[in-house]
């Protein structure tokens, strides 16, 4: 339970996240678009690992 809590959150922090890049885009600034690409993979690792770790768990309780 307390995984998919977490998944649920994580999912909310993504939308945020894409929902703030996409309203403030750096203009000319690649250093800038580097870093915000680069927290996105990072985000999205972050994902996929909560959604493993809850596939392990979901498999494991079945």
């Amino acid at each position: 339970m307390i995984t998919l809590l977490i998944l649920f959150l994580t999912i909310i922090a993504l939308l945020f996240l894409v929902q703030q890049l996409l309203k403030n885009t750096p203009e000319g600034k690649f250093l800038k678009s580097l870093r915000d690409l680069l927290v996105i993979v990072l985000a999205l690792g972050i994902s996929a690992g909560v959604f493993y770790v809850g596939f392990r768990l979901f498999r494991f309780l079945i």
